[in-house]
């Protein structure tokens, strides 16, 4: 089973002060670029064949606070329409060679290793009997992300538009399909729209081991 990490960093940051995919936190006592601080753990967990960043707004920025050979980007050039458009651009690229895709906003940061790499196990012995599925974590009651996509339901993505209310309207349509996966980890539902965002969960910036 190959497994694709499609990660969304081409949005415009309308209530962030300058691009906070580029802003830095400190992780260890060095100065990291968000959107690098979650490719990271992407790579780290071991579970994911490939990672893809979707790039559009301030796109060469991103791609060097990201740094790393092993990632491939991808332009959207319709990114002031919304995030249905990267995810589009995302899953295309990968969904002809990925058996299993999960898909990612660049802000929900907060993720732990170690429940990224609790979800794909999850999500690859569910792909041992049917390709026809969305796993979903959840804390508490609230669903988060990655969102986990069988290949069988890929070509459903593209269908979608801030119309029809995105990965909201995609997920209406495959409902039966749907795994919820409970978590401990706040850092699914966690996302980073402020400054007063991240300093409100900044003692979940941490480093992890691998």
């Amino acid at each position: 089973m190959f497994v694709t990490a499609v990660i969304l960093a081409a949005g415009m940051s309308t209530r962030f002060p300058g691009n906070k995919m580029v802003y830095k936190v400190s992780i260890g006592g060095e100065q990291v670029p968000l959107i690098k601080y979650l490719v990271n753990k992407f790579l780290k967990s071991g579970v994911v064949d490939d990672v893809v960043v979707v790039v559009g707004h301030d796109k060469e920025a991103v791609i060097n606070a990201v740094g790393d050979h092993r990632v491939k980007f991808v332009f959207n050039p319709d990114y002031r329409i919304g995030m249905s458009s990267s995810v589009k651009v995302g899953v295309s690229t990968v969904m002809k060679y990925s058996d299993i895709v999960a898909v990612h906003p660049g802000d929900v940061v907060f993720i732990r290793t170690q429940t990224i790499r609790f979800l794909i196990d999850y999500a690859r012995r569910l792909a041992s009997t049917t390709l026809k599925f969305v796993v979903i974590p959840k804390y508490g009651a609230k669903g988060g992300h990655p969102l986990i996509i069988g290949r069988d339901l890929l070509g459903e993505v593209l269908n979608i538009s801030e119309e029809t209310r995105g990965l909201k309207g995609f997920l209406s349509n495959v409902r039966d399909y749907i795994r919820y996966v409970e978590t401990n980890d706040v850092g699914v539902v966690a996302d980073v729209d402020t400054p007063e965002d991240l300093e409100k969960n900044k003692h979940l910036l941490t480093t992890e081991t691998p």
